[in-house]
């Protein structure tokens, strides 16, 4: 019953939970900072290992100067995170990256200077700082311009950046210096809370030794490394550990139990959590895809550097691997604890560098004990027994795992585990991975070619007349090869669609108020995004495209897709309301191919109804024509215009009239064409409707 329970319920609400911060741009623009830092890490670790080579080899000047160096690795660590928060935060939210990047540092300067008066040089901060700097500054910047959009219709949007910026650092300097002034002795009050709540981890006996290893165990669950968070306790540590080995040289006192080589060598092997015992049980799973890892992760691994493991299998946001990878270390914390107690090993008398391998550490650490060499190759079997059930469950969702994550919001779809295999193990990394894949393929695309537009005239069916036409978006490469909207896909991945969509809006009317005037009883269709309708900018862009009216006769109409899920679907009707007060038709596109069809149609105000050609392909099924009478009644009775794409054949044709469909967009009529086509096409139109002896004798 309890197995039952664990399986179904606890795992399933951490798998959720895990859902909810894949898809929390909060958490990924710490998943960001912190996977930023990880070639830095490594790097550190492997200045190290040459600074203990070095000191071995007996050239001392060379390991000091390498031990220098990885120090000014770890102070630049924070100020990096702080500005890739910056980046992260700009491309994902469609900023300037420049403007970002600048609050950021300076919010970050800001906050640094009211915490110490003394403080002179940015780079003595810490990793929560950063973080927080680069968040509140970007949050609150964002607020700011979205206020100053509603205030007033900007026509430059590079106004509202400009502005915006000055404006939140403003805010930002005088709420500071509110703090500094007006609370003062709150601040030091709050400062030394936190002093004191960081030095309750300060590993003194046994029951505090547990809470040092959760402190540098669970942040590795946000990317973020314990020993980066709470350096101010290992230097501590590090600096009693020295004083008291040299004491019992001296003979001035015993050795103590906890030191930082104790936890090296029992909680550390491998990297944190004990991540040793995780790289052999993925290397006992044998078809594993997660053995890649094993080439990068398990040479680093043995000089104790673990990154491209907790990032890569992961660790990192994994609410069910995050409980091996803080158990791990904590079983072999007790063990070990109790075992030195009980003198079954001896303690620790020298002081070895972290990054020394496993068992050549524990035997000079322990003045070469066969006993404590034992121990150590006992926990990495005890720690592989833990991680294994664990491993073993979530390797067999990998493969899964790609196929569960929707492109356009960045969501990972689920269904509820019945047992404890069907546990989806879900990778950020995955996500981001794709995510920076598509941003290669955006700077592929605006770097070999240009965007074009292509028009499809939307046809009457009672005199096949040209009533609309749908503009479509193409990429033309510098050899003129003609690409279709394939590359779509990854402006919805980075959220970019809205910039697509604004674009489009932009130079369609600018093409129909040039070239197609003289056409009349018009409508142009302009495909836009879901991500488009909840974009702030959306009613300002509106408003400034449509400041110089469409010639006469014509209407704006926007085609919104049902085949992709809606977020925040009243803000969308609310949306949709104001656009139709300005005069712009709605029209739902692809409709039967995707989401809550029938919900579409009663909570949004729609014009028109674009029935998907999967509708014309059903026609071919015994129950097809019936089916489509029936979906055609069901539009009329929200009276929207019904059109229906995908018509190609004359079979189709008939049916569709007898359906009682009045419009049709297919190849049967008209393929996509270049805007001259179109124009061509249309002054045809008008001169069959209007020919030169009806216009001459009417004169």
């Amino acid at each position: 019953m309890i197995k039952v329970w664990l399986y179904n319920n606890l795992l399933h609400r951490l798998n959720n939970s895990q859902i909810k911060l894949l898809n929390n741009r909060y958490a990924h623009a710490i998943i960001a900072s912190t996977m930023a830092i990880v070639p830095l890490s490594i790097v550190r670790g492997l200045v190290i290992t040459a600074s203990v080579i070095c000191e071995t080899a007996g050239f001392s000047h060379a390991a000091t100067w390498f031990m220098q160096l990885q120090i000014g690795f770890l102070a630049l660590a924070p100020l990096v995170m702080n500005i890739y928060i910056a980046v992260h935060w700009a491309v994902r939210n469609r900023l300037s990256q420049i403007y970002c990047i600048a609050l950021s540092i300076s919010t970050l300067m800001i906050f640094r200077r009211i915490l110490d008066d003394n403080a002179q040089f940015f780079l003595d901060i810490s990793i929560p700082m950063a973080l927080a700097s680069g968040i509140i500054g970007n949050v609150l910047q964002e607020i700011v311009s979205k206020n100053l959009l509603k205030v007033r219709q900007w026509k430059d949007n590079n106004n509202v950046t400009i502005l915006s910026f000055f404006i939140t650092l403003a805010v930002i300097a005088l709420a500071s210096s509110a703090i500094k002034l007006g609370a003062a002795v709150w601040l030091d009050h709050a400062m030394s809370f936190f002093s004191g709540l960081s030095l309750y981890f300060y590993p003194f006996d046994f029951l505090h030794g547990i809470g040092y290893v959760l402190l540098r165990s669970a942040p590795w669950f946000f990317g973020l490394h314990g020993y980066y968070l709470f350096m101010d306790i290992d230097v501590a540590f590090t600096v009693a550990n020295r004083l008291n080995i040299s004491d019992w040289h001296s003979g001035r006192g015993g050795l103590n139990i906890l030191s930082p080589v104790f936890y090296d060598i029992w909680c550390n092997s491998g990297g944190t959590g004990n991540t040793l015992s995780l790289l052999i049980c993925i290397l006992m799973q044998k078809k594993s895809p997660q053995r890649r890892l094993l080439s990068i992760s398990a040479p680093m691994a043995l000089f104790n550097i673990n990154e491209p493991l907790i990032f890569g299998f992961p660790i990192v946001l994994n609410p069910v691997m995050i409980i091996p990878f803080v158990l791990t270390p904590l079983v072999s914390y007790m063990v070990a604890y109790g075992a030195t107690y009980l003198d079954i090993i001896p303690r620790n008398s020298e002081i070895v560098s972290w990054s020394t391998p496993g068992p050549i550490k524990v035997w000079l650490a322990s003045g070469h004990s066969v006993s404590a060499v034992v121990l150590y190759l006992l926990l990495v079997a005890v720690g592989v027994a833990i991680y294994r059930p664990f491993v073993k469950n979530s390797l067999k969702q990998t493969n899964n795992e790609n196929a569960d994550l929707d492109l356009l919001t960045g969501e990972i779809k689920t269904v509820q585990p019945t047992d404890f295999e069907m546990v989806p193990n879900y990778s950020h990394v995955v996500e981001e991975n794709s995510y920076l894949e598509a941003q290669r393929q955006i700077e592929k695309l605006q770097s070999a070619g240009q965007f074009i537009l292509y028009f499809q005239p939307q046809v009457r069916l009672s005199d096949n007349k040209v009533v609309a036409v749908e503009v479509l978006i193409r990429h033309q490469s510098d050899s003129g090869k003609i690409t279709p909207p394939v590359f779509l896909k990854y402006y919805e991945r980075t959220g970019l669609m809205p910039e697509i969509d604004f674009w489009v809006v932009e130079h369609a009317l600018d093409y129909v108020r040039e070239n197609m005037a003289a056409a009349e009883s018009m409508t142009l269709s302009v495909n836009i995004s879901p991500q488009t309708l909840i974009d702030y900018r959306l009613l300002s862009v509106v408003h400034k495209v449509m400041a110089n009216p469409l010639p006469a006769g014509w209407a704006l109409e926007f085609e919104i897709t049902e085949s992709q899920k809606v977020q925040e679907p009243a803000r969308v009707a609310e949306v949709m309301e104001k656009l139709r007060s300005l005069g712009i038709r709605i029209a739902l596109d692809d409709f039967g191919s995707g989401y809550s069809t029938l919900h579409y149609l009663t909570r949004y105000p729609l014009d028109k109804i674009k029935l998907d050609r999967s509708m014309v392909l059903g026609l071919a099924k015994p129950d097809g024509f019936n089916f489509l009478q029936q979906v055609v009644k069901l539009c009329m009775v929200i009276q929207c215009e019904i059109l229906i794409e995908g018509v190609e054949t004359h079979e189709e044709l008939e049916q569709v009239k007898m359906a009682g469909i009045g419009l049709c967009q297919g190849f049967l009529f008209h393929r996509p064409l270049p805007g001259n086509a179109v124009c061509l096409l249309l002054a045809d139109q008008r001169k069959k409707e209007f020919p030169p002896s009806a216009t001459e004798a009417l004169v």
